[in-house]
Parts: C-alpha cells; sequence; structure tokens
C-alpha cells in the first residue's frame, strides 16, 4: 500500500469532498478504505458497524485471506476493541505480540500491527475503522491523528449515507402503503357503491311495491263502494216500501242493514282516502271557502247536543274566506270533530277557534275537548294507519284508526302542520295550521343559473306535501330536489347546500335520519333543517339534538324562507 502523499491537508479535503457527495452505502464504504489507503499505509482494514455489543464488518480491504462471510465480534469480548468502545477514543496496538490488550483469535495471526478509530456520528459511536498490519510498528502514532480525522468524514458519510438509505427505504414502504391504501379504497369504494346500488334498487322495488300497493287498496275499495252504495240505495227503497209494505220487525233488519252499510261505506272511504293520498292519486281542488259557513255547518253535523256537550266556537272576522280544497278542509273539520264527541263524556265540552297565524300567511284551526285525553307515550301512534290505543275486543270506541292519518295527510297536501296536546284525562287540543291561500309557482327558476342559486335537497315523505315549500324556495332564487324517504339513496352522490326534511310520521324515523347525515364524514359539514308536517312535544328538542340546525312548522313565513336560504348562502360561501 503507498505512504501517504505530502500535502496531507489537501487530500484530507480532497478525501472530504469525495465522500460527502456520495450517498449511496454500497458505494461509500468501499471508497472509504480506498482513500484510507492514501493516508496510511496497512495491509488490511475494514469498516465494522456497532450494534448493542456486536461488531459486525460490512466492508473489508486486505492483503491477507479474507473469508467469504466475515465474522462479527463481540465488543466485551475482546479488550483492544472494548478500549476503543469505551474511551471514545483511538487506540495503537504497536506490537500484538508484545501488547497484552491483542488476543490472538483464527484469522488473525497474522497481524502484528493494529489500529482502531472509532466511527462517532451525532455524539454517537456507530462503528470504528480496524486497520492493522503484518510488521510491528508499521502504523505510526504520527498516523492517529491523521485516521480519526479521516474518521471524522467517514463517520459523517456513513450516517448520511445510512439516512438516505433510511428514507429511501422510508419512501418506498410508504409508496407501497399508498398503493395498497389506494387499492383499498378503491375497492372500498366499488363495495359502497355496489351496496348503495344495492340497496337503492331493493329500496325502488319496495317503493314501488307500497305504490302498487295503495294502487291495489284504492282500486278495491272503489270496486267496493260500487255495490255497498247499491246495497244502501236499494235498502232505503225497501224501508220506504216501494215493492210492498213492511212489518216492524222487517223495519228494524233493514236500519241495520242500512246503518251498518253506511258504516262500512264511510270505512272503505277512509282506508281509500289514504290509499289515493300514498300513492299520489288524490289532488286538491283548491277554491274560495267560506270559514264561518263551514265551521257552522260541521259543527251541526258531529251533533254535539246527543252528548249534551257544550259547545264553544270562536272564528277570526277578519277571516271571512281562504282558498283551499273545500271538501278536503270540511274533511278535516269532521274527522276532528267527531272526535272531540266520540272521546267526551256526556256534559262535557269541546270547542273550535278559527285564527289567522301571525307569522305566516296562514290560519289555525284549533279543536279542543274535555274527554279522555292520550298520555304522552301514546302521542306518536295516533298518527300510525289502523292504529288504535285501545285495541281489545271489548273496546268502548268503534273505529278503524285511521282519522288522525287522514288529517295529518290531508293538512300536509295543503303544505300545513298538524300538532298535538293532550292530557290523560283532561282533555286533547289538535291545531290545523294552513295556508291562507297556495303560493303560485314560477314558470322557471331565478336568472342567475343553477351555478350561482343555492342547492337544496328536500326529503318528504308524500311528494305533493312538499309542492307549497319548493315553490316558495324556488320563488327566492334556489334551485330545489325533492327525495322521497324510504329510498336510502336520495343522499349520495349529493353535495346540497341545505337539507329540508319534510316530517312525517313516524318522528322517530326522521330523527334517525338527522342522525345519519350529521354524523356522515361526506355530508356533516351541511345545514339540516325541519318542516314539520306534524308536531309533538318534544318533537324539536329531539330535532336539534339529533342535528338539526333550523325546526319550524308549517306553513312557512317570509321570515322562515329567508332563514332557510340564508343557510343554505352559508354554505355556498
Amino acid at each position: 500500500m503507498g505512504r501517504t502523499v505530502e500535502n496531507l491537508d489537501d487530500v484530507l479535503l480532497e478525501v472530504a469532498q469525495s465522500l460527502t457527495s456520495r450517498l449511496d452505502l454500497p458505494v461509500v464504504m468501499p471508497m472509504i478504505l480506498d482513500h484510507l489507503a492514501r493516508l496510511v499505509n496497512y495491509d488490511s482494514a475494514s469498516i465494522m458497524l456497532l450494534a448493542d455489543d456486536e461488531l459486525r464488518p460490512v466492508a473489508q480491504r486486505s492483503v491477507f485471506p479474507v473469508n467469504a462471510s466475515p465474522m462479527s465480534v463481540r465488543v466485551s469480548e475482546l479488550r483492544h476493541l472494548h478500549d476503543v468502545v469505551t474511551a471514545r477514543a483511538p487506540v495503537l496496538i504497536e506490537d500484538t505480540a508484545e501488547d497484552p490488550r491483542w488476543r490472538r483469535r483464527p484469522g488473525s495471526t497474522a497481524i502484528r500491527n493494529w489500529l482502531g478509530v472509532p466511527l462517532i456520528a451525532e455524539e454517537r459511536i456507530i462503528g470504528l475503522l480496524n486497520i492493522s498490519s503484518a510488521q510491528p510498528g508499521r502504523i505510526l502514532t504520527s498516523d492517529i491523528q491523521t485516521v480519526a480525522t479521516f474518521a471524522a468524514f467517514a463517520s459523517i458519510a456513513l450516517n448520511n449515507s445510512a439516512i438516505h438509505q433510511q428514507s429511501i427505504s422510508e419512501l418506498a414502504e410508504r409508496e407501497r402503503a399508498e398503493l395498497a391504501l389506494g387499492k383499498e379504497r378503491e375497492l372500498l369504494a366499488r363495495r359502497v357503491q355496489e351496496q348503495t346500488a344495492s340497496l337503492r334498487a331493493a329500496n325502488q322495488e319496495m317503493a314501488r311495491a307500497a305504490r302498487m300497493k295503495d294502487e291495489f287498496l284504492a282500486s278495491m275499495s272503489h270496486e267496493l263502494r260500487t255495490p255497498l252504495n247499491t246495497i244502501i240505495s236499494m235498502t232505503d227503497v225497501l224501508r220506504e216500501e216501494v215493492y210492498g209494505t213492511v212489518n216492524d220487525r222487517q223495519r228494524r233488519a233493514l236500519e241495520r242493514v242500512a246503518e251498518s252499510s253506511k258504516h262500512l261505506l264511510s270505512l272503505i272511504s277512509d282506508i281509500l282516502d289514504v290509499a289515493r293520498v300514498e300513492s299520489g292519486h288524490l289532488h286538491l281542488l283548491v277554491q274560495k271557502v267560506a270559514v264561518d259557513e263551514t265551521c257552522r255547518a260541521v259543527l251541526q253535523q258531529v251533533d254535539p247536543d246527543s252528548k249534551k256537550l257544550t259547545v264553544h266556537y270562536q272564528a277570526d272576522p277578519a277571516l271571512a274566506s281562504v282558498t283551499v280544497d273545500g271538501r278536503r278542509l270540511r274533511q278535516i273539520l269532521v274527522n276532528l270533530l267527531s272526535n272531540a264527541v266520540k272521546f267526551t263524556p256526556e256534559s262535557g265540552a269541546i270547542g273550535l277557534e278559527v285564527s289567522a297565524l301571525d307569522d305566516a300567511d296562514g290560519f289555525a284551526i284549533s279543536v279542543w275537548d274535555t274527554g279522555i285525553g292520550v298520555g304522552i307515550e301514546d302521542l306518536r301512534r295516533l298518527f300510525q294507519p289502523f292504529v288504535q290505543l285501545d285495541s281489545s275486543l271489548t273496546r268502548q270506541y268503534e273505529g278503524t284508526g285511521l282519522g288522525l292519518t287522514i288529517i295529518h295527510r290531508l293538512t300536509a297536501l295543503h303544505g300545513g302542520c298538524l300538532s298535538v296536546e293532550s292530557e290523560l284525562q283532561r282533555g286533547s287540543r289538535f291545531v290545523v295550521r294552513l295556508p291562507r291561500q297556495p303560493v303560485a309557482p314560477l314558470t322557471g327558476e331565478a336568472s342567475e343559473g343553477r351555478d350561482k342559486n343555492p342547492e337544496i335537497l328536500v326529503i318528504t315523505g308524500l311528494e305533493q306535501a312538499s309542492e307549497q315549500l319548493v315553490t316558495q324556495l324556488h320563488s327566492a332564487g334556489c334551485h330545489v330536489e325533492v327525495a322521497l324517504y324510504g329510498t336510502e339513496g336520495y343522499i349520495m352522490g349529493q353535495r346540497p347546500d341545505l337539507i329540508v326534511i319534510n316530517s312525517h310520521p313516524p318522528t322517530s324515523t326522521m330523527h334517525a335520519m338527522i342522525r345519519s347525515i350529521a354524523e356522515s364524514a361526506a355530508h356533516s359539514h351541511i345545514p339540516i333543517a325541519v318542516a314539520a308536517t306534524i308536531h309533538l312535544p318534544g318533537d324539536e328538542e329531539a330535532a336539534r339534538d339529533a342535528g338539526a340546525e333550523l325546526y319550524r312548522l308549517k306553513p312557512l313565513s317570509a321570515a322562515d324562507i329567508e332563514r332557510l336560504t340564508f343557510l343554505a348562502a352559508r354554505r355556498r360561501t
């Protein structure tokens, strides 16, 4: 091996520049040994990296026979290595045969001169330079400082290369992880898409089946009414003795037939109305209706005098007429007042109050009684079709359990809201809020265009029940999409500025829907509002707890619509 060159500083500078310019560890380690040969005479040199108590050779250059697989050694077992590591300083053994610190091992018998220099990076020993010669005294004391300086550059080069290698490994691992994560996301997205499509198809099939059921009920109810009307007509003819006289026994039998037939016709009519509403086949025929005249006629029809009930009636004189479906308004009043008469004991009291709404262009019909009342835990069951609170065979009150369902559906179709307050043995109060007249629909949406208009998604149980709300929102310059309850795909892929839920019994379903949307990562930032078509005690609090930002009773006032558009515009900005 060659001796050191004359200008040692120039060589060290060149070595430093060469070593620190390379980051590839397999290239850097042999380069260190090559440059070391320019600085000091040696027969063998190696780089050994330290891990705990073990030194492992990673690069070697030697004139001696080299093992195919250099063996690792333990620092604690060899004193000369232990002294280098513990002292963190170079150790020179001029003659291994004379120095007690040297212990001969297989493969080291030819070594007579040895220098060990620690490799220190970031205050930590990462290994050492292991330099040896077959001649005693060949490595000089003056070489120690030179090799120590060289070792400092070598340590930096090795540490930088190790960091670079680790960075490459971490980057490769990150790329593999990101690739795996990307594939997993693609798989998850595909599964979600498949499941969503499957769920949407299932829900569409359920909705189709529900529509078919309602259409079947409507058709069958119509078919049943035709022969039943014939029975009623023929019974009346017989009672009038058109075909001859009838005795008292026959007359009583005919009266029972007529009474039962009319009762059955009433039940069929209720079923037909519910089926037509649910299937979307019931359309309102709005016209101007005299409020006081209609109310007085219905009060006379329900006959409260038969139970000696005190009747309290009050109508706002300024509310002379309203634009509604007169037949359906009368049906609402008949059902509410008939229930009040039915469930109020004799000598009790019932009331009918009609007044204008202060906060909206609408009016309120309030029917109250001093009857048996309903417990708070049973209120929500009242609006489920065919459900009666007393379902026993010995129940006191007759009926199909469809009356309140019809009242709610007709109220919702008008764009209004039905609210209830009741207390057991104290009585009940039902309030129907209706718009005074329908909102005129726009011929088109706002001229600014869909891109600039707030986008609002209306979720409703009855599509027709949202028409008034949609028209109001269109008039306020919003783009509106409508989706039905039960089609769970209504929110998938939608990114509206506001979600408005047109509430529909059961309200527990609405609360679960609000919570699901509010907790969804994709839609948690979208504000939710409730436009209630039915309102029971605790509904507003439950809706807000679930995540609704706004809760209003229909019909909505101009201020309510302004608040909705503000929420949508705030989300867009």
